[in-house]
């Protein structure tokens, strides 16, 4: 449905689970990056042992945030009892197989120890794959990331931007409080309209003189001097560049260009 940009059918389907799950589907689409990471077939085991603990907790409130999954076990009924759907192929790509034995709520259910959490910087690949699935050895082909209409990657230990480059669809990136000082990767990201790598270690930002449809950046707390690959983004209306040492000269020059900056 995304791909033939069926996008009004996509926010029906939100409204319909919207009692349980928050997911805004933009009348461009935008949104639907939160469905394909919820309903990921590699999550259903996360979603499973969620459940499991929840019973065994005797947590029904915090089952029932989990109806949405079966109702949308039901999606081409409900699809069929909508006048104006009636034409759209509900099939999935992937799907859960509720029949399948093992998935059972029992109160003897052994919950396993979790692991202790050790800091490791890792790559914007793994960091993808540790946000959405919990597990960087989950298989997540690489053509998945051309989806992702926007990435939320704050605080996620990130020390290089490997992967990034598959982004090419993203319109809105939050890099945010991680390790990175290479923008390489980001080079064919033209896509891009809001971008926040605030509280990293960049010093050269030549890279963002590409992005050429760039609205929003933050550059906070970096090491960045020189700004001047931002004059030749002609549609930026905001940068955050506080925590810099910028030249003054150039700070002056780009608010004259007519864009905010805060610094």
């Amino acid at each position: 449905m995304y791909k033939n940009q069926q996008f009004t059918v996509l926010r029906k389907i939100a409204e319909i689970i919207g009692d349980t799950v928050s997911i805004e589907i933009k009348e461009n689409g935008k949104g639907f990056s939160k469905f394909m990471m919820l309903y990921h077939p590699d999550r259903c085991n996360h979603h499973i042992n969620e459940m499991d603990k929840l019973a065994l907790d005797n947590d029904y409130d915090g089952l029932l945030n989990y109806a949405h999954i079966l109702q949308l076990s039901r999606i081409e009924e409900i699809a069929n009892s909508l006048n104006s759907f009636e034409d759209v192929d509900y099939s999935p790509v992937y799907e859960w197989d509720f029949r399948e034995s093992g998935f059972t709520v029992s109160d003897d259910v052994e919950i396993k120890k979790e692991k202790k959490f050790t800091a490791n910087y890792c790559n914007f690949y793994d960091a993808v794959k540790t946000r959405f699935f919990d597990n960087t050895e989950m298989e997540f082909p690489w053509w998945y990331l051309e989806d992702l209409d926007e990435i939320e990657l704050a605080s996620s230990l990130i020390d290089n931007l490997e992967g990034a480059e598959f982004c090419i669809h993203t319109k809105n990136m939050d890099l945010s409080d991680n390790m990175i000082s290479d923008l390489n990767p980001l080079f064919e990201l033209s896509l891009l309209e809001e971008l926040n790598l605030s509280d990293n270690r960049i010093e050269c930002i030549d890279v963002l003189s590409n992005l050429i449809n760039l609205k929003i950046l933050n550059l906070a707390d970096n090491d960045i001097k020189d700004i001047t690959p931002l004059f030749e983004l002609r549609k930026l209306e905001s940068v955050n560049l506080t925590g810099n040492k910028i030249n003054t000269k150039q700070l002056k020059d780009l608010i004259e260009s007519g864009v905010t900056v805060d610094f």
